[in-house]
């Protein structure tokens, strides 16, 4: 009895003596903790590092994220449009360019036809200018006559300077990071059935305020019956519909469009802020809810 009750008190004293902050749970040990300024890639499955130099920039015009490897090797992904959460690919205009050791490689084929690349942006941190994502595809050299197949990329908390778009802005945060919507960007019908809509380049993606008093300065709400329909279609589901109005059961979810000021003539604008949430409607329920942020409004009004 000693024996065993000698050997209780061991086990109690290991367990005491292990505090919470030491407990590992099975896989921990195990898991992935990425850095500030990774980016990496397998390269026909061997492991490259891009991490030696980091940067990117954004503008709606066209952006990058770039990096270089301790053995000056380089890579360039590019987008023709600012920086924001969502999946691109060589279709809307996803572009990659590598130097391995003096030879170029993109995915731009022999016979000039856009290879397979996907990059998917999962987040956009445009206070602190940090982007993160995730990439692969197909890459061709000319001088060599040769692909390589890249999988496994992956890009965290690259640095970048963000940048406003042109003459249009039309730009909200969704749940924290930056979408701009301001290709062709306008407002029309300023007095009754006022709109303002814009789009995301090269996606088919559309930001839409209806507002059915009208415009005038000043703050317009979901009690004036203003609706946002958002349209965050892909090609695999081209019509992803949020909105803040039920149809079904004629509810409004909250909106703010604070209107600051309206001009008139040729150059006629309409400058402002909005907020509020966005979400999926299915049979009267709510689903996948969006808080839109920081939202931006400096549009021409072009009226027919």
């Amino acid at each position: 009895m000693n024996k065993y009750f000698f050997l209780s008190i061991l086990l109690m004293g290991f367990i005491w003596s292990c505090s919470d902050s030491e407990l590992i749970t099975p896989g921990d040990e195990f898991q992935d903790v990425l850095e500030s300024g990774i980016y990496t890639v397998d390269i026909d499955g061997v492991f490259t590092d891009f991490s030696s130099t980091t940067s990117a920039n954004s503008s709606d015009q066209n952006s990058q994220i770039n990096g270089a490897s301790s053995a000056n090797q380089t890579i360039s992904i590019s987008i023709p449009e600012a920086l924001s959460v969502g999946v691109f690919t060589q279709d809307q205009g996803a572009r990659i360019a590598m130097n391995l050791g003096g030879v170029t490689f993109t995915n731009l084929s022999a016979t000039n036809e856009i290879l397979p690349f996907n990059l998917t942006i999962t987040s956009v941190n445009n206070s602190s200018g940090l982007v993160s994502g995730n990439f692969s595809g197909t890459v061709y050299s000319a001088a060599l006559g040769e692909t390589r197949e890249l999988t496994n990329g992956v890009f965290y908390e690259i640095q970048f300077t963000p940048t406003e778009a042109g003459d249009r802005i039309f730009t909200a945060h969704f749940n924290g990071n930056l979408f701009d919507f301001s290709r062709e960007a306008h407002a029309a019908g300023l007095q009754i059935e006022a709109v303002i809509r814009g789009e995301r380049v090269n996606q088919n993606q559309t930001l839409i305020f209806s507002v059915p008093g009208g415009l005038a300065v000043g703050t317009l709400t979901e009690a004036n019956e203003v609706v946002v329909s958002v349209n965050m279609g892909t090609t695999n589901n081209p019509n992803d519909i949020y909105s803040n109005y039920d149809a079904v059961t004629d509810t409004y979810l909250p909106v703010s469009l604070k209107i600051n000021s309206i001009t008139d003539g040729e150059n006629g604008r309409v400058i402002g802020t909005f907020t509020g949430t966005i979400a999926k409607f299915n049979n009267g329920e709510t689903t996948d809810e969006i808080e839109v942020t920081e939202g931006k409004i400096n549009v021409p009004v072009e009226n027919p």
